[in-house]
């Protein structure tokens, strides 16, 4: 089965935004217990709200657009946003170092990782760029400080400090 059968597939059923969220979630379950899980779910409801509001913005002035939406919300696909959305936030809490210096190397890793399903979406055709309106930097750069405010509020709301001074 080769890659031109499975974009085929995801495209005729319009799935590849579920594939998306199916392979996030097995990655949390993997990786995180059921109570840690429980725990920072506020986190991930926030990086999946702060998420859909970034998206919502830039698919409504024309940066991109996304194809093969399945259950919309707006112009966005749910399993988007409790996909890799919602995820990314439990995972960015789960490995988050103790150092602080780390800890901005961690958001830039996991911008990155981002960054790259954003690639992989564009490749395969599932996503759209505008060229003359957004670049891949933009997107790392609105992953990097969406994650730096899912930090900020990991911080409230757990009314835990990262790191002592």
């Amino acid at each position: 089965m080769g890659l031109e059968t499975v974009v085929n597939l995801l495209d005729k059923y319009n799935l590849p935004w579920l594939l998306l969220a199916v392979l996030t979630w097995v990655l949390v379950l993997l990786t995180c217990s059921l109570s840690f899980l429980w725990q920072t779910m506020p986190v991930g409801i926030w990086t999946m709200i702060t998420g859909g509001i970034i998206e919502q913005f830039f698919i409504y002035h024309k940066f991109w657009t996304e194809k093969f939406i399945m259950i919309h919300l707006g112009e966005l696909d749910l399993f988007v946003l409790a996909g890799p959305f919602f995820t990314l936030g439990i995972l960015l809490i789960r490995f988050l170092p103790r150092n602080r210096w780390l800890v901005f190397l961690s958001i830039l890793a996991w911008s990155v990782v981002a960054t790259f399903i954003e690639i992989a979406a564009l490749k395969l055709g599932f996503l759209a760029y505008d060229p003359e309106k957004w670049w891949l930097a933009h997107s790392l750069g609105t992953y990097y400080f969406s994650l730096m405010s899912a930090l900020g509020f990991f911080c409230v709301y757990s009314n835990k400090l990262i790191y002592r001074y």
